[in-house]
């Protein structure tokens, strides 16, 4: 959501919301989080995607194995072309995250454990609501045995 308080528009998933009654666009809100909570999503299948992208990161960037690395990082390897990055941007990635770490999900199917870390810069971070709506930073993931 973005206010913008010179010409008093609000704009919702990058679209202006001609309904500026207040009652309207909480209903509008409501509905659009109504219609992302009810989206599929399979932790194990999201981590296990994650953790390959990870595997696939360290090799690259020359890190070793059990780094941390930026989460930022990991979803240009999830989403390498901006075509792809179109339609997975990383407000959804940040949204699956945040799923992720609701989830009692502790390890990938081939055992190993995951841990997500703060960072100084916060540039890096992404900004997820937690289960009881309160905010928090992740920055970086590691995978470990």
């Amino acid at each position: 959501m973005r206010l913008d308080s010179e010409n008093q528009d609000i704009y919702l998933d990058r679209k202006k919301a001609s309904q500026v009654r207040p009652r309207s666009f909480v209903a509008m809100v409501k509905k659009n989080q109504e219609k992302l909570n009810r989206a599929s999503f399979n932790a194990q299948t999201f981590l296990t995607e994650l953790a390959g992208a990870y595997d696939l990161a360290v090799l690259k960037l020359g890190k070793r194995p059990e780094s941390d690395i930026y989460l930022t990082s990991l979803y240009k390897f999830l989403a390498p072309m901006s075509r792809f990055r179109r339609e997975y941007d990383q407000q959804s990635f940040a949204y699956d995250l945040a799923r992720l770490y609701a989830s009692q999900v502790e390890e990938t199917k081939n055992g190993r454990k995951y841990q997500f870390g703060p960072s100084r810069n916060n540039s890096k971070a992404i900004r997820i609501l937690d289960g009881e709506g309160q905010e928090q930073f992740l920055a970086t993931i590691r995978f470990y045995e």
